[in-house]
């Protein structure tokens, strides 16, 4: 087993470019808790990217499923703001799953690591999505070891997707590395396929100018 490929995703990436946010190019969803986790990175869903999840969580709502969220790290231009723009996913094998748990092995972090160097080079992984058929939007014990043993940049994110209620949620890193598993956020979807939206989780609602 490869020790350097393990440790891939742990190597502090350079400082994310400064770049203007796509806000005319997303529709923001919110979730219940938005007000009470503040200071989280900024997240940019495609449309792409969130069909890749939630085509990949339908596939099996007997047993969790997951695997890495694929895209680039930026700045704001104008306020500096960290945020994130995930424009694919890649899904993850050699994992040891049930219909409560998803580990992921050593060789699964190697053939993540490896598809991202073969299929998306001059990309980050940005964070990684995983499910919970028949449960909740939420973060298990396990769940939180491996977000803060793995992706523990302030700007990798969960994704948490429970399948059979159709229901959705981005879990972030807040200021002093505090990681809230219960209260989760949503997001800015990214028309790249569609004008209309493609989001269909009941449990965030969209944000509309009035």
């Amino acid at each position: 087993m490869s020790e350097r490929r393990i440790k891939l995703l742990k190597v502090p990436p350079a400082e994310p470019e400064s770049w203007p946010m796509p806000l005319e190019e997303a529709l923001r969803w919110v979730s219940p808790h938005e007000d009470k986790a503040a200071d989280h990175v900024a997240i940019f869903l495609s449309q792409h990217a969130y069909l890749c999840c939630t085509d990949h969580a339908a596939s099996d709502l007997d047993h969790e499923v997951g695997g890495g969220l694929i895209g680039q790290v930026r700045r704001g231009e104008q306020d500096g703001r960290l945020y994130i723009v995930i424009e694919d996913a890649i899904q993850a094998r050699h994992t040891k799953f049930g219909p409560t748990h998803l580990t992921f092995t050593q060789d699964s972090l190697v053939q993540l690591n490896n598809d991202l160097e073969e299929r998306f080079p001059g990309k980050q992984m940005v964070g990684w999505y995983h499910t919970h058929p028949r449960m909740d939007v939420f973060m298990s014990s396990y769940d939180t070891w491996l977000h803060r043993n793995f992706f523990n940049q302030p700007w990798h994110v969960a994704l948490v997707i429970e399948p059979y209620a159709e229901r959705g949620g981005f879990f972030c890193w807040r200021p002093g590395g505090q990681l809230d598993p219960r209260r989760y956020v949503g997001f800015y979807e990214l028309a790249d396929i569609s004008y209309k939206t493609v989001v269909d989780w009941d449990n965030l609602d969209p944000e509309v100018d009035e």
